[in-house]
């Protein structure tokens, strides 16, 4: 790999790292305010982000596929929340926990690729 290409990797994953940071506040507003439409296309445009990064960055293929499938089942069971026979709380509580982890996880390696002080890469 090019000294450009590496930067350009490295460069990639730092916009990663920002986006995340955006994101998971903004997923945390979501769970509380569900139904709000346009915070769950701000959170939707935000994802479409993810995923472009994502794609660029092969290496982190696994923890993007982990963040995409709990994204997917935190919003079901939101959706849920809103059905005559909702989920109980602890639900809605546990995909949270669980999606806050894959953004974690996903977080920590795009640091690692980064070259953000203290990491090194994997």
């Amino acid at each position: 790999m090019s000294v450009n290409d590496s930067q350009a990797v490295q460069a990639t994953a730092r916009h990663l790292v920002v986006a995340l940071e955006s994101y998971e506040p903004h997923v945390r507003e979501l769970v509380s305010g569900w139904l709000d439409m346009e915070l769950y296309l701000t959170v939707s445009a935000e994802v479409d982000d993810l995923k472009l990064c994502c794609s660029t960055l092969p290496e982190l293929s696994v923890p993007w596929v982990s963040l995409l499938i709990s994204h997917a089942e935190l919003v079901h069971c939101l959706w849920r929340s809103s059905q005559p026979v909702p989920p109980r709380r602890y639900e809605v509580e546990r995909r949270l926990d669980e999606h806050l982890e894959s953004v974690r996880w996903l977080r920590a390696r795009a640091k690692m690729i980064a070259g953000a002080p203290g990491n090194a890469r994997a």
